[in-house]
Order: structure tokens, then sequence, then C-alpha cells
């Protein structure tokens, strides 16, 4: 079998510090990367919050020169005030599949996005930061409901398992949570936990864990960037996700 490397380049937190010089180092990192690659971040990526917000957010000319290909919906990119959110929406689709309008009788908010990148298949799911738990008086005062995170991520490995190689869970919860999360995981998909991967974020700390499910935490406020290489053996239609090489590098 032959061996294969794909790159993830990871962000969280950056809350709007972008810079030209941040930017074209970022660029010019992903331009240097001989494997395919993607651009992924974990949630607070604006300025804006959840109550409060900015008529412009140049952020979004950011991500649009930077071609990220998945942004975990934060708890700064969450707004209560519908045209706030909605617009932000448009501008880019942040995903996050535990949080559904109930105004809205389908679920306008991307749960998850399933890519096949040359040769491998991805199911990438966003995680927001409950802002109250299901069936809360605020649940009705709002009509947003955030529902359980287990049974959210639950929903969506068990749509995209048959056509995924490696599943990329952005999460916005912590990292508290997310060590939760992955006991979760490594219990219920105990079959196909070696192709789950979560990127998180939210308390703005470098973080790593791989006692289950790996998790990582990237540097807040883009000082730095996480590179992490996948390694595949790979066969016809075959990819085994064998090891995984973790760097950072220096934005400042």
């Amino acid at each position: 079998m032959e061996t294969k490397v794909f790159t993830i380049f990871h962000t969280t937190d950056i809350h709007g510090n972008f810079s030209q010089s941040k930017v074209k180092k970022l660029q010019d990192l992903l331009k240097n990367c001989d494997t395919p690659k993607i651009l992924v971040d974990s949630g607070d990526i604006l300025k804006g919050g959840n109550i409060l917000f900015y008529p412009v957010e140049n952020t979004f000319k950011y991500i649009e020169l930077l071609n990220y290909t998945a942004i975990c919906l934060g708890n700064r990119e969450f707004n209560y005030i519908r045209p706030v959110f909605y617009n932000r929406l448009k501008k880019f689709p942040f995903i996050a599949c535990n949080l559904i309008d109930k105004k809205l009788k389908n679920q306008i908010i991307q749960p998850s996005v399933h890519i096949v990148i040359e040769w491998l298949r991805i199911t990438i799911i966003g995680i927001t930061k409950p802002q109250y738990k299901p069936d809360h008086f605020w649940e009705k005062v709002t009509n947003f409901r955030f529902e359980y995170v287990n049974n959210s991520v639950k929903k969506e490995i068990e749509k995209y398992y048959k056509v995924t190689d490696v599943f990329i869970i952005l999460s916005h919860l912590g990292i508290d949570d997310d060590m939760l999360l992955a006991d979760y995981i490594f219990k219920e998909f105990s079959n196909i936990r070696n192709k789950i991967i979560i990127l998180g974020g939210h308390d703005h700390k470098e973080f790593f864990d791989d006692q289950k499910i790996p998790i990582i935490h990237s540097h807040p406020f883009l000082q730095k960037i996480t590179t992490l290489e996948l390694f595949f053996k790979v066969n016809k239609n075959i990819k085994i996700f064998e090891t995984m090489e973790i760097s950072k590098v220096e934005l400042n």
C-alpha cells in the first residue's frame, strides 16, 4: 500500500485579529504545501458577539482571501437578532450541528460539510457552545434550540460514516467538554474511532490529548497556526489513517 499525506491547517478564536502580514504568511504556507489540504477554524473568528455586533466585519474579507473550507459557529458568530445572524450566514456558511431555529421548518444552519479532495473523503462537523439546555426558558423566548451535543454528533457520524475516510469535528465547546465528547465517541463509535479528530477552541489555550480521540486546540488570536499532517496507507478504495504529525507556525 502507498503512503499518502493530507494536511489540515487549523485556527481558532481569532476574534478578528487579522492583519495583512499574517494573511500573507498564511497564504504562503498554503501555497507551499505540496499535499492535498484544507484550512478550517473552530469558531470565534469574528469580532462580533451574540448580542452586540459590528456593522462592518472586515474579517469576512480575510476569510474569502484565505479560502476557508469550514468554520465552526462560535458564540461570537451566533446572534439572537435574526437579521444579524442570518446576514453572517449569508457571508459564510458557518457550521453547527446542534443549533436549530425553531421558527423555521428546516434546519437552515448547516450542520456539516462532506467533501472529496483528490483521494480522500472528508466529513467536517461543527459543534457550537450551547447557551442553555434544550427546553430551557430562554429557548421558548428566543426560539433557538441548542440540541444535546452527543446526539447531534451521533446523527452526523451515522449519516456519513459509510462514505467518509476521516471525520474532523470542529468544536467550540472548550477543553473540558471536548474531553467528554471524546469519551462518548470512544465508546459509541469504537469501530471507527481511529477515523475521528477533534479540533477545538473557546478556552484560548493550546491543548493536545490523544488518550481516546485526538483533541487539538490551536493558539488564539492568530498568533500561531497549527499544521496537522495525516498519514494514510492507500490502496485503490482503501484508506487507513495511520499516524499524525503536528507542528505550530508563528505568525507574529
